[in-house]
């Protein structure tokens, strides 16, 4: 299957910071450099980043706040107003159509025992996990894992049914509604599944967040660790990138701690492998 390698473009990332210690590069900056540089069906692999900003969008729309809105997603509040008229043109995933007529279905909507937020989420992660890129699979799937591995630990903390609150329904999901285990018996499966638990233990709700996003950052590293100016290295630099802004806002030293990380990540690889080598040059 043929690959498209971004040389260049990886290589130039670092610069984006190097000389802005004030970090005035924004993350929607950013994601218009993807739409300039990438190949169109690599962008769509990146888009999927993005859609959990539509979904909160999506949310507010329904709502009829139609201010309270992220830029960084894919659609804007105009895109939703014709997507959900008479004028539709099929430009949203089929998922975000499913959910508004079920959000709209008095009928349907009756049966529904989960929060639409959950709802949404659990549709969202439907949606990409059918991606054929497998570095988005593993991302996606760990995601939706670590996260109903959280919610299954804050049920049985408070005594809360976890059925209406999980997401999806895989042997992770299955294992926590069956399992009285405290690792709900995924330790052989999900090794990290201890160090998600104990994190959730932890009062600190700083420390609990930047343990998680740590975890999070691992497994981008792990799952990219052998990929070199390929699409995969760009998706995990733009994971990296969304959390460090997170942190920005959060928590200042965080954030630069990590645009730090992402600079010296990046520098380290910039030696061409040998593989890539053609004719003595590099592309």
């Amino acid at each position: 299957m043929f690959r498209n390698y971004y040389y260049y473009f990886v290589a130039g990332l670092p610069d984006i910071f190097l000389d802005d210690t004030d970090v005035h590069f924004q993350m929607l900056d950013f994601k218009h450099e993807l739409k300039e540089h990438l190949h169109p069906e690599d962008y769509k692999l990146a888009e999927l980043l993005f859609l959990p900003y539509d979904n909160e969008k999506l949310l507010h729309f329904l709502n009829e706040d139609y201010e309270n809105h992220n830029k960084l997603g894919n659609f804007t509040v105009q895109d939703f107003e014709l997507e959900f008229s008479d004028e539709r043109q099929g430009i949203l995933p089929q998922y975000m159509y499913n959910f508004v007529d079920l959000y709209k279905d008095e009928e349907l909507s009756e049966n529904v025992d989960k929060s639409w937020e959950n709802v949404l989420a659990e549709m969202y992660y439907k949606y990409v996990l059918k991606t054929k890129n497998k570095f988005l699979k593993q991302w996606f799937g760990f995601n939706q894992n670590l996260n109903n591995i959280l919610i299954g630990h804050n049920c049985r903390k408070f005594n809360l049914e976890a059925e209406k609150q999980l997401n999806g329904d895989n042997f992770v999901t299955k294992a926590i509604l069956k399992s009285n285990a405290k690792d709900f018996g995924l330790e052989v499966d999900l090794p990290y599944v201890s160090e998600i638990i104990a994190l959730a233990e932890n009062d600190n709700l700083l420390a609990r967040e930047k343990g998680l996003d740590q975890l999070k950052w691992n497994k981008v590293e792990d799952i990219t660790l052998f990929d070199y100016f390929t699409i995969e290295v760009v998706l995990a630099y733009t994971i990296k990138l969304d959390m460090a802004y997170r942190w920005l806002k959060l928590d200042e030293e965080t954030g630069r701690e990590m645009f730090g990380k992402i600079i010296d990540d990046l520098k380290s690889g910039f030696e061409f492998p040998k593989e890539f080598a053609i004719n003595g040059k590099n592309k």
